[in-house]
């Protein structure tokens, strides 16, 4: 299992104890040359807030940069808690992930797509609700205004059901969720700054290109070595069949029993998987192991990453992701 982030959560207390945990709250409003300060806790949601505004007035800046680390077990610095502290907007995606960030920081200021909870893998889940509620909410607002009709649940085994997956903290790979957080940061710096130009359109065009792509994609039975692509397989015709044991670990963060990947490995050589979904980003010796074993079979792999490599665009690894499931479902096609 990857070292968690209690570790983290001590760093953040002693952080916080050395700041004094001071309310460092935004003036309600900014003078025109005031410069506005944005934090994301990853470079996802940062590239989300550089859709809404390109104001040379707004500093947006990420704390996880890169996709050379495990942003589960990510720890930050006193540095870098400083740095929220003093942010007049923070981006987060919530539901545990980044609590690292949130939970050391005036909530008032935080933006965020899951609610805010604390981080609690280590413990089983239990009482670890990710923020269910809201995300939801979250959800039945995409089925209804996506303008899909008919394509949300008149599929059979078309996957809105996979065990825990509107609770699935990867939620930047949900469309709707990205809007939402757009939308927020849009309000969030006119009510700083209304002299600040911000594009909301611009931005929720490029997510509903997105979003159309990915319900475009066809039947296809999909495992994944890392529960990571759960909102992009929830609005797709595709059936996510990892064994439930095997994923309800790996979405814990926890390391599979030999049981549980034997199961996935002979679902993976029995043929019944189609697909596979991989996060080399997470690699461990049993994602090796199945993404192997999916090779041998040849077995199309599509990565998705938690967070783009330096020097690439969020949307543009997005992208890049929803044409590899293009590319892969079409060789399916090709195959049967």
């Amino acid at each position: 299992m990857p070292k968690t982030l209690k570790t983290a959560v001590a760093t953040v207390a002693a952080v916080g104890a050395a700041l004094g945990m001071a309310s460092c709250s935004s003036d309600e409003n900014k003078t025109e040359n005031d410069k506005i300060s944005i934090v994301a806790s990853t470079q996802v949601w940062a590239d989300v807030v550089d859709t809404v505004t390109d104001d040379d007035r707004v500093e947006i800046s990420a704390i996880v940069t890169g996709n050379d680390m495990d942003p589960h077990s990510f720890e930050p610095t006193a540095k870098d808690m400083a740095k929220a502290e003093k942010a007049d907007i923070i981006v987060v995606g919530g539901g545990g992930y980044d609590s690292w960030l949130y939970s050391a920081v005036d909530k008032g200021k935080v933006i965020h797509a899951l609610e805010l909870t604390e981080h609690d893998h280590d413990h089983g889940h239990e009482g670890h609700d990710h923020g269910t509620a809201e995300a939801k909410a979250t959800e039945e607002a995409h089925d209804h205004n996506h303008g899909h009709e008919g394509h949300d649940h008149g599929h059979e085994g078309h996957n809105h059901g996979a065990a825990g997956a509107e609770e699935n903290e990867h939620v930047w790979y949900n469309t709707s969720a990205l809007t939402q957080v757009a939308e927020d940061t849009a309000k969030q710096i006119q009510k700083l700054n209304p002299e600040v130009k911000v594009n909301l359109d611009a931005a929720k065009q490029k997510i509903k290109a997105l979003d159309s792509r990915i319900h475009a994609l066809p039947e296809a039975k999909v495992a994944q070595t890392h529960p990571i692509a759960d909102h992009i397989l929830a609005h797709t015709h595709m059936t996510d069949v990892t064994p439930a044991d095997y994923r309800a670990t790996t979405l814990s963060e926890a390391e599979p029993s030999a049981a549980e990947l034997n199961a996935m490995l002979e679902m993976v050589n029995s043929g019944e998987v189609q697909l596979l979904v991989d996060t080399p980003q997470t690699k461990t010796p049993y994602s090796t192991r199945i993404r192997e074993a999916a090779e041998a079979k040849n077995i199309p792999v599509v990565e998705v990453n938690e967070t783009p490599e330096k020097g690439t665009n969020f949307f543009t690894e997005f992208d890049r992701a929803i044409s590899d499931f293009e590319k892969a479902t079409e060789h399916i096609g090709h195959n049967h």
